[in-house]
Parts: C-alpha cells; structure tokens; sequence
C-alpha cells in the first residue's frame, strides 16, 4: 500500500524498514506488485495510507496507531484530508499486530465470514497477500475479486500457491470438489477424472484452481487408493455373457442370443478365463476404452498397477466378425 498508494520509492522503503531496495523490489514482485509501472506520490502520503485505512473501517484511533500518530493528530489529517468521519457505533475490529506489510490488515475493520454493506474495489490493485488475508477472514472469491481490484484468475492462482481452497460446494452437477480433488491426485490427468466424473477436462481443470489443488507432473503416490465404482452398459452385458456360458450355450448362441459379434463373446469369455480375475477385469476395462487411470479409480487400484498389468499384457485385435445368425434348428 505504502508502494502503490502512498507513492514510497523502494529506496524510501529500504530505510524505512531497514532493508536493501533489492530485497523491497524482489518482495513487491512475489506479492504481484508492478514495480515497473512507476507510483504516482501524493502530495501527502500519510493521509492517503489514513483514508485508505479508515474507509475499511478501522477506527481513527486503530489508523493512528497504525501508522504511528496520536488519537488527535490522525483525526487532523482525516479532517485536512476532506474526509467525513464516521459517526456511531464502529464496525468491529481484528485485533492484529503492528508489522511491516501494511495490507495484511487492510480488512482488519470487517468482522469475519460477513460481507460489506457495499464492496468499492482499491483505486490500484492490492498485492497477492492481500487475497490471503481476506480468505483468512471468511471471505468468498468473488468478494475478495472486488475488495482487490484482482481478476478471478489471479485469486485462485495465489489462493492456490499459499495452499488455501476456495470455498466451492457441490455444483448443480453433484460434482464434489474435494472427491474431484481425490480422484485427480490419484490420477494426475484432468481428462481422466473428468471421465470418471462425467464432466469435461476444462470443468476439472477450473474446479482444481478454485479448490487450491496445483496441477500434478505425477500420481501422488502417497494417497490411498480410491475406488469409485459404476455400472456401466457393458459390465450389464459382460454378466450376461458369463452367466450363459457358465449354462452350456455356445459363442454363436450368446451372440444370437444378445446380437453382438461373435468377436465380443469369444473376446470375454477368454479374459475372463485368465486365472487372475483382477488382471482380467483390467484387461476388459481397457479394451472397453478406459484409460488407465478411469481403470484405477473404478477398481480402487493403484495406477502403477494398472499400468504394470497393460505392460505385461496386450489384449488381441478386435475382428470384424458379423453378427452371428441363429443356429438352424
């Protein structure tokens, strides 16, 4: 604030808190601060630091202690400054210690979890901190969107880096962020967990950076397994197949019998004689299309075991068998 309000240059900053402007300038870059663009001086940078203070709601004593000026000599520069004072009872206030980064405490007037009768955007936006400390304070992403003059991309971003989820419920989908944050942890792939969940790559990638959740080179090996099981139209029609072979009908019958290909009976039948049935279910899954984190997650397997399974073994190419006819009586 004292940077980009004020108008301090970095060397004023240095010696104020008894720092290299080195130091000042790589520490107002990682808060997201311009430091290209040059500040414009007020002509008197202490009533600025006060009026800005004082419209968040802070009492004037609270804004003099502050910024180190008495009860009275603040409510001059409010005066000289042209601004109204307040009149009644004030808002409450966050006890928070005296420190350097000002803007830690720009919303220490606002009792936490409640919003601001009205929410006036800075006249210059505030630094990545600033977003920390008002999720802190219960606020929602969009309220800390207009309290800092940041666009949306830039609060999940550090609410993201500082390891903060945002405050997201399930969606109108039944989308649960956190079993989404699960399953994408589990998997490292958007378009896998947006197959397992049934929405698409981008839903997850959005969902992820309002949840906090960093995108992953790599599984996070640490998580337990996760096992998220459906019943798709095929397993249905895989038992169906199972079930009349273990009666003593032929490929041909089942396949009348169902009207599939012959190809996909003797294609069951045979994986599912493999005396691992774990192996074998793998091995159907993708042949069905899943990839092997869909696989993973539907099985509650580790995805390093899958894709040993897949390694190991390569299912045969798909014949273009027709559809079988009924055997002649």
């Amino acid at each position: 604030m004292l940077y980009q309000s004020a108008g301090y240059s970095l060397d004023r900053l240095a010696s104020l808190y008894d720092e290299t402007a080195a130091l000042i300038r790589s520490a107002l870059l990682g808060e997201g601060v311009d430091v290209d663009a040059h500040p414009r001086p007020s002509p008197n940078p202490i009533a600025v630091t006060m009026e800005r203070l004082y419209g968040l709601g802070l009492r004037i004593d609270r804004v003099g202690w502050l910024c180190g000026y008495s009860y009275r000599k603040t409510r001059m520069i409010l005066l000289d400054a042209g601004v109204q004072l307040r009149n009644g009872k004030p808002l409450q206030e966050v006890d928070v210690p005296r420190y350097g980064t000002a803007h830690n405490r720009l919303r220490a007037g606002v009792p936490p979890g409640r919003k601001p009768d009205i929410l006036v955007p800075p006249s210059t936006p505030l630094p990545a901190s600033a977003v920390v400390e008002l999720h802190l304070l219960g606020y929602r992403k969009k309220h800390i969107e207009v309290l800092t003059g940041r666009s949306c991309t830039f609060v999940q971003r550090h609410l993201a880096l500082a390891g903060l989820p945002a405050r997201v419920s399930t969606d109108s989908l039944g989308v649960d962020t956190g079993t989404l944050v699960a399953v994408y942890r589990r998997v490292a792939s958007a378009q896998a967990t947006g197959d397992v969940l049934h929405i698409s790559a981008p839903a997850v990638l959005t969902r992820l950076r309002e949840s906090g959740q960093g995108i992953l080179d790599a599984p996070d090996l640490d998580a337990a397994p996760l096992r998220i099981p459906e019943q798709a139209p095929w397993q249905r029609r895989q038992k169906e197949i199972l079930a009349r072979a273990a009666k003593g009908q032929s490929t041909f019958e089942i396949a009348a019998a169902l009207q599939i290909r012959v190809s996909d009976v003797t294609d069951v039948i045979r994986l599912y004689q493999h005396r691992d049935r774990t192996t074998a279910e793998i091995l159907t899954r993708r042949t069905q299309g899943e990839s092997p984190g869909v696989i993973a997650v539907r099985m509650g397997l580790r995805l390093d075991s899958v894709r040993d399974v897949l390694a190991r073994y390569t299912s045969h190419p798909r014949r273009s068998t027709p559809l079988a006819k009924p055997p002649t009586q």
